[in-house]
């Protein structure tokens, strides 16, 4: 009789586990798929008509790097390797890499006749591995796909673009004006480590690899 009684209510209790597992993955998941991150922050100098030099920080943001671009419009480029949603929920968030940065112009007659200027931001790899990852497809891969996002938006000399990443792609917020915080200040970044500090051994074997694999190994 125990027994019997019993069954009910440890079938209330698993149907009650259940349910908030089911709940506690489901918010999980909405919460993974909208997170975002910066990684690029971009300001820029006009120094002749249409002509503008920009100046990008992204990686660590310890250092601005210079480039010159021509159009009226800024674009940045990156690939993109999204996990499907089982392996979300494992903890895989989208993985990025920032390849270009370019001009383009707002007119399309000037676009197909104005001078172009792109810059690549990293260098070709010996084994592109998210390409290998790309070509295995059925459920059991955790690859959902390989995919290029760019965002762009207009070279305003009193403007900061932050660029963010989401599982989806890039977007780009701006704030006013460039090089002045709400107090007055300088640029605010924020970053993950103080430049220049030591690395973990992990994280240092990660980049000579990654050296190799572009083929330089130099410290």
């Amino acid at each position: 009789m125990k027994r019997i009684l019993l069954y009910p209510f440890a079938g209330l209790v698993l149907g009650g586990i259940a349910l908030a597992l089911l709940l506690t993955t489901n918010l999980y998941t909405y919460h993974r798929l909208t997170a975002e991150a910066p990684i690029a922050e971009l300001r820029f100098r006009q120094v002749g008509p249409q002509q503008y030099e920009a100046s990008i920080a992204y990686g660590d943001f310890c250092q601005e790097h210079q480039f010159m671009l021509y159009g009226d419009q800024w674009r940045l480029d990156a690939q993109f390797l999204k996990w499907r949603p089982w392996a979300n929920l494992l903890g895989f968030d989208s993985m990025y890499r920032i390849e270009r940065l370019g001009g383009r112009y707002g007119a399309l007659a000037e676009e197909n006749s104005g001078q172009h200027l792109a810059h690549a931001l990293h260098a070709p790899e010996r084994i592109d591995l998210p390409a290998i990852l790309s070509r295995y497809s059925g459920f059991f891969s955790p690859v959902d796909t390989l995919f290029g996002s760019s965002v762009y938006d207009t070279m305003d000399e009193g403007r900061l673009y932050r660029v963010y990443r989401g599982q989806s792609g890039l977007l780009v917020r701006k704030t006013a004006p460039a090089g002045v915080d709400s107090a007055g200040g300088g640029i605010t970044i924020e970053i993950n480590k103080s430049c220049g500090e030591k690395r973990g051994a992990l994280e240092g074997v990660t980049e000579y690899a990654g050296r190799l694999n572009r083929g330089s190994a130099d410290p």
